[in-house]
């Protein structure tokens, strides 16, 4: 059957037909960018195109399980055919492939944050950095962002020797020590994923021209979140044959502190001179009011391609913005406006509510309780995060690769088993000392003196009950060798026999068995599609797994989320809280104009995921790290002219109303150190010092008459002198 392209509006139909040369579809939110990619695939394969030589990337594995499937349905079979991956798992599959070129085992093992936060911790105490600990989270940060811009632990050295900020220097060593750690564990973290993939195409000439000749088309979802490793990705891939088509909104790039270049897309015609643009604005989700409020925010940016989104839908529900006392209140308002839309008739899946920080969701989340209403937090502790199923996949993780010396240090006494912590010591000691992986220490134990006869012979069992099983995993399935592991390692019997004394321990147990099945689902799924799926694949296939991969639209409850997990999804009811100053946008009191720019985007992304109704709060005081603070509300409710509970109906009032709130943020965020200001009752004087962020922002003062004193920046009656 022909691609029935009648199904497409005019621009939708453009951008699937236009099959060569690069193209920049920019896809205002709620405009049918999905349809766009899968219909022009379709109608690539339809004039000849092998679908195995289109790749399509992504940025969620649901987003590229979807693409497929979308696929299908337009040119059948080709779903599985097409090289449809997120950006991380397109690059560990050739990796996978090329292992060799760059000197990496076939089963290298992907470490996630948790592993890279262990690995920095002991990185940190090699470098006799212990008292802080509690840094390792920033240093995790610092690698990552590194990596994105493609600058290696040797690279990065050379630039903080450079730096004038000691602190870079000392993350260059943590770095380097790191790096050299998960080399020696045949590990590579996110970031080495993409950066080992740009370092092949870059020096290895045979495997850059293979794979630049094969793809004849590339496609690239969400392109304004692209970083500058991903971005050189693209080019390179895309260089032999130049269809390259990207697809993607400015407005809504809101990943900057993650490593995205909100330039990628807005230079796109300057990269290729000859580059045509499409731009969808036919908003098929939202009603007319919700996307004339998402427009008279985000025409506040300047840095954006013009654009504004519009719909043929009628009418629609007013926003209401409501103010409340304090965020219990809010959360309590929130949750009665729910049981108001429940009596008419809605379901819990269809309410969302959106914060700006993880730690607003507690109020949220008590509310809910209170009321007996079902909720899930899309971003909290993820399944394969709890410990039963880390021990489980870390055993399946030391047998497929022996160098992974966490995933074996964390299974040493899971079960227990009785070799203490200052044996295990001794151990990792002697690997350290000697340049080994800890499995190769536990098999020369004999050379390592202070160890009990006890410790040893425990060691020795531990080493061949991995020996065992390894042998075995060859000849199993995915699921049989996950069966397996958790029977022979002694997983399931130890919780059998805690179920009986800790009344948790049949959750656990529940927990290994939903393992069990979903390993047992996604080895059916490869099935249907034609592959094999051993362990590792399936170890490979949790390791890129995102928050969002695991949220069920159909699942009842509420759900609760942070704004910026909220892309790329819709409800038909959402409440956008904690709108206030300091808080969203957050830190505006200090803010680069750049920062503000990306919170409005976020803003803007929230208000864009509502399809019927939208309610905008925001709480005149909120209780932040155990003090009271006043509000003011934020900049975007006064962007997008809506009329706010207590100021009347009318809009005009909430007009009236936007100088007084406006000169307010303005005050809070204009103080700068050594800038001259007049108090009404201490006279002139001099900033000595601005700290705090936000409504929480102080002025230290050094007044003419002596006087030092500390002012809130949003009460403090100062003026420029």
């Amino acid at each position: 059957m022909p691609v029935d392209l009648e199904q497409l509006n005019a621009e939708q139909r453009a951008g699937a037909t236009q099959l060569q040369g690069p193209l920049l579809v920019l896809a205002g939110a709620g405009t049918g960018k999905t349809r766009v990619i899968t219909y022009r695939i379709a109608r690539l394969i339809e004039t000849g195109v092998p679908p195995e030589r289109i790749l399509a990337v992504t940025f969620t594995n649901k987003a590229a399980g979807e693409l497929r499937r979308r696929i299908d349905e337009l040119a059948p079979g080709s779903g599985a055919l097409v090289w449809a991956h997120t950006f991380h798992a397109f690059a560990c599959r050739l990796l996978r492939q090329h292992h060799e070129a760059l000197g990496l085992p076939r089963q290298f093992t992907i470490y996630d944050q948790s592993d890279q936060k262990k690995l920095v911790a002991e990185a940190m105490k090699e470098l006799r950095l212990d008292q802080q600990a509690n840094k390792a989270g920033m240093y995790v940060s610092i690698i990552s962002r590194a990596k994105d811009d493609l600058l290696d632990a040797g690279s990065y050295a050379i630039y903080a020797a450079q730096a004038v900020d000691a602190s870079r220097q000392q993350a260059a060593r943590v770095y380097g020590v790191y790096q050299k750690k998960l080399e020696q564990a045949g590990a590579l973290d996110f970031g080495d994923l993409l950066l080992k993939l740009c370092l092949l195409l870059k020096e290895n000439a045979e495997v850059r021209e293979r794979w630049q000749q094969h793809f004849l088309h590339v496609l690239v979802d969400e392109y304004q979140d692209t970083n500058h490793a991903q971005y050189v990705i693209t080019k390179t891939l895309a260089a032999k044959h130049r269809n390259l088509c990207v697809v993607g909104d400015d407005d809504q790039s809101v990943y900057s502190w993650r490593g995205a270049n909100i330039r990628n897309i807005l230079e796109f015609e300057r990269d290729f001179k000859d580059a045509r643009v499409v731009t969808l604005e036919q908003n098929y989700r939202s009603t007319p009011p919700i996307l004339e409020a998402a427009h008279k925010v985000i025409r506040n940016n300047k840095t954006r391609k013009p654009k504004q989104l519009w719909t043929r839908q009628q009418g629609g529900e007013t926003i209401r913005v409501q103010e409340l006392p304090n965020e219990m209140e809010e959360a309590s308002w929130v949750v009665r406006m729910i049981e108001a839309q429940l009596a008419r008739g809605r379901q819990l899946r269809e309410f969302s509510i959106f914060y700006r920080t993880n730690a607003q969701s507690r109020s949220f989340e008590e509310a809910l309780r209170r009321a007996g209403l079902p909720y899930r937090i899309v971003g909290a502790m993820r399944f394969y995060e709890r410990k039963e199923i880390k021990d489980a996949l870390c055993y399946a993780r030391a047998l497929l690769n022996p160098a992974d010396s966490a995933s074996l240090e964390r299974i040493v006494n899971v079960p227990a088993r009785g070799i203490g912590q200052t044996s295990l010591e001794r151990l990792r000691g002697f690997a350290l000392a000697c340049g080994l992986t800890l499995n190769e220490a536990f098999r020369r134990q004999q050379r390592i003196p202070g160890l009990t006869p006890a410790c040893r012979r425990r060691v020795t069992e531990l080493l061949s009950l991995l020996d065992a099983l390894r042998e075995e995993l060859p000849r199993l399935s995915a699921s049989a060798a996950l069966a397996r592991i958790l029977e022979g390692s002694g997983l399931w019997a130890q919780l059998e026999s805690e179920t009986e004394t800790d009344p948790e321990a049949a959750g656990r147990l529940a927990n290994l068995q939903e393992l069990l099945n979903a390993v047992k689902e996604y080895e059916d799924k490869a099935k249907l599609s034609g592959q094999a799926l051993d362990l590792g694949s399936y170890l490979e296939a949790v390791s890129l797994q995102s928050d969002l991969d695991s949220y069920d639209s159909a699942q009842a409850g509420v759900t609760l989320m942070t704004v910026h997990l909220a892309k790329g999804l819709e409800f038909p009811v959402v409440f956008l809280t904690g709108l206030e100053e300091g808080l969203f946008p957050i830190a505006s009191g200090n803010a680069r104009a750049e920062d503000l720019e990306e919170e409005r985007r976020l803003c803007y992304v929230g208000i864009t995921r509502a399809r019927e109704l939208l309610y905008m709060t925001h709480a005149a005081t909120r209780r932040i790290f155990g003090q009271v603070y006043a509000n003011l509300p934020s900049r975007f409710i006064l962007e997008s002219q809506l009329a706010r509970e207590g100021w009347g109906a009318s809009p005009n009032a909430a007009a009236r109303a936007l100088p007084r709130f406006a000169a307010g943020a303005e005050r809070v965020g204009s103080f700068r150190s050594g800038q001259r200001v007049r108090h009404p009752s201490f006279g002139l004087g001099r900033v000595a010092d601005v700290s705090g962020c936000g409504e929480a922002l102080k002025v230290t003062v050094r007044f003419d008459d002596g006087r030092v004193t500390k002012l809130l920046a949003r009460y403090a009656p100062l003026e420029s002198a």
